[in-house]
């Protein structure tokens, strides 16, 4: 699909739905809700067609004047605590830490992104199924430094090494390795400031996952949760690629999003979906910071000094190339 026609197509989508609310609300004495869908609406179609900031502020909770304004880290600084034991049985902690820098580095070295990530230490303890367990009235017990009052700890990246934190959160059985496909990494944001900044954010790795690195399918997971904890939603771009109607180009495949909202249950593993076959490679994870539509939105979350852009294009003043919302 063509960048003009995917815009197009969202902007037709937003009309209608404008449409709809507005035939709903003829009549009534709710002029101001109108008004905000609108604005919403048309805040959305400068996002919707690649997958647009995760979360925005509303009118209740957050400060005067953040209404409508995508949620993010306050002045691009993110701080990440790792867990003090081992990534999976044959897996080391370290090697644990290396593998989460370099998802983090698919994302921060898009040139055009002024966001920094640092390892800012351990978290205060191995986070296992002896200190995150269920309570028999349902609730979680869990170490003070992973709660979502913990923002002194930001960032919690725990190390599941058994599955047992995982089948704590989910559920018993989420973390057997058959489970993989769907709770090889979960979490999320869980704190925001009413300033409308992210306060804290909690991703586990189960390490029934993790036999050997490099894993291709677990890096995967681990930068679209990363995607989401730095603030980026679901993206609806060249779905095509998944559904082959109309049949995926080369195009389509260059332009598809790391941030699409789900695989197909076939793809196991995942470089069976994206292999080097005039598709996405996983053989060499930096593809993931080319795909375009992540490399659009998340500029605008977290920009740089002197960088200007407009609903269709990013550029650095005065020279570069133009990062397109939409390839294909």
């Amino acid at each position: 699909m063509s960048r003009d026609r995917c815009i197009r197509r969202v902007q037709e989508a937003a009309d209608s739905i404008r449409n709809l609310l507005y035939s709903a609300l003829r009549g009534s004495a709710l002029p101001c809700i109108v008004c905000t869908v609108t604005v919403t609406l048309f805040f959305f179609t400068q996002f919707a067609g690649a997958g647009g900031p995760r979360y925005i502020a509303g009118v209740s909770y957050f400060n005067q004047g953040t209404v409508g304004t995508p949620l993010t880290w306050a002045q691009g600084t993110v701080n990440y605590y790792t867990d003090q034991g081992s990534l999976s049985p044959t897996v080391s902690g370290p090697q644990g830490d290396a593998l989460v820098a370099d998802a983090f580095s698919q994302w921060t070295s898009i040139p055009t992104v002024s966001l920094s990530v640092t390892h800012a230490g351990q978290l205060a303890e191995d986070v296992s199924g002896a200190n995150v367990y269920r309570n028999s009235d349902g609730t979680l017990t869990m170490p003070a430094d992973i709660m979502p009052t913990a923002t002194g700890t930001p960032v919690g990246i725990v190390y599941d090494v058994d599955g047992t934190v995982t089948d704590a959160f989910l559920g018993q059985g989420a973390g057997d390795a058959s489970q993989c496909f769907g709770n090889a990494v979960f979490g999320g944001l869980d704190n925001f400031a009413a300033s409308a900044n992210f306060l804290h954010a909690l991703v586990v790795i189960n390490g029934n996952c993790v036999a050997q690195l490099p894993d291709p399918d677990v890096e995967y997971r681990l930068v679209r949760m990363l995607g989401q904890v730095l603030g980026l939603g679901w993206s609806q771009t060249n779905l095509n690629v998944q559904t082959d109607i109309p049949r995926p180009t080369a195009d389509d495949y260059a332009g598809f999003s790391i941030m699409h909202a789900i695989d197909l249950p076939n793809c196991i593993p995942i470089t069976l979906c994206y292999s080097t076959v005039g598709r996405s490679t996983l053989t060499c994870p930096k593809w993931m910071i080319r795909l375009r539509c992540p490399a659009y939105i998340l500029p605008q979350l977290f920009l740089p000094p002197l960088l200007e852009f407009t609903a269709t294009y990013i550029s650095r003043t005065g020279a570069g190339n133009p990062a397109r919302a939409c390839k294909g």
